[in-house]
């Protein structure tokens, strides 16, 4: 009977997890209101491709007239919960090159050309990630503080002759119960790496590219 009993408590404590983790996971991809890092935010609307994603296209600025790109570097705001943990400065900057390097990374090995100067045919990258989050998993408190950890982006591309906005996108996500031992910031850089990948496949379904 006591047997019996234990096994349907550990039942009924896995399902609490799986389903807090469902919760969390599906709280976090939903979109922001914003962290004030994108020129204007009423003009985004529902991104049809990806879940939690927001985005703004200018109708009069096409993206495949444009195939140069200037990234600037990546500024890295943290959640509350990464400023509650006074995250190491120097893992901050590390996540903004890391960022940075990926977004040149993933341009260049797609055939677009990354410069310095402005030009025709040329876009600013502005991006910030936001919301960084740590991973974090407590088994002593087994279900009451386990964060996914993870980030949101905002971006803007900028024509570099003209200032005006030609897309800006908004977007969260967040990623997995990481193992012991695992950067904490490990999931912030995975979402990191599906970004830079999808950012090329956006480019080159705009530019027609197979």
């Amino acid at each position: 009977m006591i047997q019996e009993t234990f096994k349907n408590n550990i039942g009924f404590m896995l399902l609490g997890c799986f389903t807090v983790c469902i919760g969390l996971y599906a709280c976090g991809s939903q979109p922001k209101a914003g962290n004030g890092f994108l020129s204007d935010y009423s003009k985004l609307q529902k991104n049809p491709r990806h879940e939690g994603s927001r985005i703004y296209t200018n109708p009069e600025k096409p993206v495949r007239n444009y195939s140069r790109f200037i990234v600037k570097p990546v500024q890295i705001r943290l959640s509350s919960l990464g400023a509650h943990r006074a995250a190491d400065p120097a893992k901050q900057q590390e996540m903004s090159q890391y960022a940075h390097q990926q977004f040149i990374t993933a341009l260049q090995g797609a055939g677009y050309e990354v410069v310095t100067s402005p030009g025709p045919g040329t876009l600013i990258l502005r991006s910030a990630l936001t919301e960084v989050a740590p991973s974090e998993l407590k088994p002593r408190s087994f279900l009451m503080n386990i964060s996914l950890g993870g980030a949101s982006i905002e971006a803007e591309f900028v024509d570099a002759v003209s200032g005006e906005v030609v897309v800006a996108v908004m977007e969260s996500q967040r990623g997995k119960i990481t193992k012991p031992g695992s950067n904490e910031y490990e999931n912030a850089k995975n979402v990191i790496d599906r970004w830079a990948v999808r950012l090329t496949q956006w480019l080159n379904e705009e530019h027609e590219r197979k």
